[in-house]
């Protein structure tokens, strides 16, 4: 299915499905946060822009990192790269040597972490965003378009996350962990084109840098993200794109006590039914 090139969704909603626009865009409510839309307008902070996915070149792209918390379902592709507990928690912004990490997916025996995963997520950013906020309008007024200006900024969004990975990823190979980078496919198929990546493979257990990539595809009538293919690559495979070093030293009992702090902050995976098809933490993870 070819998309047209304007915002696909605002606050979570398809904009080719009849709904109450009004009541939408005067709440500002993201459903994937479940509070007001962070995202606000530079020339009015008091004005959020609502938009989540956008139409380019015929593709479906995510602008917005919430976006991908639809369902939990980062979280629990993520379960794998862990060692087995009890209970799976999922706890946000933990300080780190190089910055801090998205969130951490930690798993729970007898009231005590036995292993935990860094994640980063990573979407697109916008050019020209008039042309988003003018599709907003139209479509408050009920006359929206189906083409608007704006453009995607691929090669600073890639930089933006190689730097991450470079800075944060020594820690976890330090450690033995996990980090784990959640993205869309057409964004990291530039990034191996555009970057050196031939050190990126299918994934692979003894790696520490881990690559989730996701397509966006339009199910029941509503956006849907579903993991396309699992990567990974070493700490020297970042390096190799951007030949940068950072110090990794933290303990991994200090990065527990942070994650402890912050704990009931966090929530509780339902895992019962929806682990049972996925590999133990010991095994290879291939490509889904």
């Amino acid at each position: 299915m070819t998309f047209p090139k304007r915002p696909l969704e605002f606050y979570g909603h398809n904009v080719g499905e009849q709904r109450d626009w009004d009541a939408i865009l005067m709440q500002q409510h993201c459903p994937f946060i479940n509070r007001r839309c962070v995202k606000q307008r530079k020339s009015d902070p008091q004005q959020t822009i609502g938009a989540c996915t956008v139409g380019y070149k015929g593709n479906p792209l995510i602008v917005c990192p919430h976006r991908f918390l639809q369902r939990q379902q980062i979280f629990l592709d993520a379960v794998p790269l862990l060692r087995s507990g009890q209970q799976f928690f999922v706890v946000p912004e933990i300080a780190m040597p190089g910055g801090s990490v998205d969130y951490f997916v930690v798993s729970m025996q007898d009231n005590e972490i036995v292993d935990f995963a860094g994640i980063e997520i990573q979407t697109l950013d916008t050019t020209g965003t008039g042309g988003i906020w003018r599709a907003r309008e139209d479509l408050y007024k009920g006359n929206l378009s189906t083409s608007y200006s704006y453009g995607i900024n691929w090669k600073m969004s890639a930089k933006t996350i190689l730097m991450q990975l470079h800075h944060k990823g020594p820690s976890f190979e330090v450690l033995g962990k996990k980090l784990l980078l959640v993205t869309q496919r057409e964004f990291f198929d530039y990034i191996r084109r555009e970057f050196r990546a031939t050190q990126v493979h299918a994934a692979a257990a003894h790696d520490a840098v881990h690559i989730h990539t996701y397509d966006c595809i339009l199910l029941n009538r509503e956006l849907q993200v579903v993991l396309n293919t699992r990567w990974s690559t070493s700490v020297r495979g970042i390096e190799e794109m951007l030949s940068l070093g950072r110090s990794p030293e933290i303990s991994e009992d200090e990065i527990i006590r942070r994650i402890e702090a912050r704990l009931s902050e966090g929530f509780q995976l339902a895992t019962t039914d929806r682990l049972a098809h996925l590999p133990a933490a010991d095994q290879e993870v291939t490509n889904a």
